[in-house]
C-alpha cells in the first residue's frame, strides 16, 4: 500500500470515528435514557418503566398496593418452606380494573393457600412484553427466585409499537444499548415500526423470547406454566368471532398462540388454554372481559382455577 493510500484510509477512518462520536453525542443529548411517563409508572433506563415505589399507587382509578419488591403483591413470605410462585405479564396480570384481592395472582394464592404454604407474587406490569418480563425476573432474582413461573405474556408483544417502547428496542441492540448511538438507532427503527403499524415483536421474536424465559426458569431449577390469553374475538357475540385475521403471517394473534404452544411442547412446560377455559366456564364476553383484553374479576377467577388445577391436579 502506498503512502497516499494509507493517508486516504486514515482519513476515512478518522472521519468515520468523528461522525460516530458526533452521532453518539447527539443521541445522548437529544434522546432521554428513558422517556418520561405521563401516568404513575416510573421511567427506567433498562425496562422502560416500572411500578412506583410503595406502598400504594392509583392505577386508572383503582388503588393498588405495591410491596417491597416493587410488585402489586403482598410482601414475600419469610419462610424457606413456602413454594414461591410468580405470575408475569402485562396489565391483564397486573389487574387493570380489579382490586388487589381480585387479581389473577391473588386468586391463585387464595386457591392454594388452604392446602399449601405458597408465596404468590404478581409480576404483571402494564404494557410489559415478554422481553421486559424476562428482564424483570432477572432483576428480582437476588430477592425472589420462583419455583413456579406463570406467564400470561402475549398481548403487549402482539400490540402495535408505541413511543414508550423505545428503551426495550434499544436493549435489542446488544453492545450499542446504553450509548447515544443506540438511542438514535432504536428511535429511528421504532418510528419506522410505528409508521408501518407493526407489532411490538413479530411472532418469531416473541417465540424466541418465550423460550428464553422458560429455559432460564428451568435452568434455575423451576418449572413454568404458559397461559394463552383470551380476547373479545373468542366470544360468539363479538363481530370478529371466527373472522380470518387480516394481518400478514407472523403478526396475527393466531401465530402468537401457536408460538406459545410450540414453546410449551418443546420445553415440557404446562400449558393452560385461556380461551378454552373461558369457553368452558360459560361466561359471556361481558362477564369475562372489561374491554377487548382485560379480564374481569370473574375472568381472573376461572383462569386462576385452571392454573392451580394444572399445578396440583391431585387437589381437585
Amino acid at each position: 500500500m502506498t503512502t497516499q493510500r494509507r493517508l486516504r484510509l486514515l482519513l476515512v477512518l478518522a472521519t468515520t470515528a468523528a461522525t460516530l462520536v458526533v452521532l453518539d453525542a447527539i443521541g445522548r443529548w437529544g434522546i432521554p435514557a428513558a422517556p418520561p411517563r405521563e401516568d404513575q409508572l416510573v421511567s427506567d433506563p433498562v425496562l422502560g418503566w416500572v411500578l412506583p415505589s410503595g406502598p400504594q399507587m392509583d392505577w386508572r382509578g383503582t388503588p393498588a398496593r405495591i410491596n417491597e419488591l416493587g410488585l402489586r403483591s403482598n410482601n414475600p413470605i419469610d419462610d424457606p418452606a413456602a413454594v414461591r410462585v410468580i405470575v408475569v405479564g402485562d396489565s391483564s396480570v397486573f389487574g387493570d380494573g380489579v382490586s388487589d384481592t381480585q387479581t389473577l395472582s391473588n386468586q391463585v394464592a387464595q386457591r392454594l393457600s388452604s392446602r399449601h404454604l405458597v408465596d404468590v407474587q404478581n409480576g404483571g406490569v402494564p404494557g410489559y412484553t415478554c422481553m421486559q418480563s424476562t428482564v424483570l425476573l432477572q432483576r428480582l432474582s437476588d430477592h425472589f427466585k420462583p419455583q413456579i413461573l406463570v406467564s400470561y405474556n402475549m398481548h403487549s408483544d402482539f400490540r402495535r409499537a408505541s413511543p414508550d417502547d423505545r428503551v426495550m428496542a434499544e436493549q435489542r441492540l446488544g453492545v450499542l444499548s446504553g450509548t447515544g448511538l443506540g438511542r438514535l438507532i432504536s428511535a429511528g427503527t421504532l418510528q419506522l415500526r410505528i409508521w408501518r403499524q407493526r407489532p411490538n415483536h413479530e411472532a418469531p421474536v416473541y417465540e424466541e423470547c418465550m423460550r428464553k424465559m422458560v429455559t432460564q426458569q428451568q435452568a434455575n431449577g423451576g418449572k413454568a406454566v404458559l397461559v394463552i390469553p383470551f380476547t373479545e374475538s373468542d366470544f360468539p357475540e363479538s363481530p370478529r368471532y371466527g373472522v380470518p385475521e387480516p394481518d400478514p403471517p407472523g403478526t396475527r394473534l393466531v401465530d402468537y398462540r401457536a408460538a406459545m404452544r410450540r414453546v410449551a411442547q418443546s420445553t415440557g412446560s404446562l400449558l393452560v388454554d385461556g380461551p378454552a377455559v373461558i369457553a368452558q366456564s360459560g361466561l359471556s364476553q361481558k362477564d369475562a372481559l372489561q374491554d377487548m383484553v382485560h379480564p374481569t374479576a370473574r375472568g381472573h377467577s376461572f383462569l386462576a382455577e385452571a392454573i392451580t388445577a394444572s399445578l396440583w391436579p391431585e387437589d381437585q
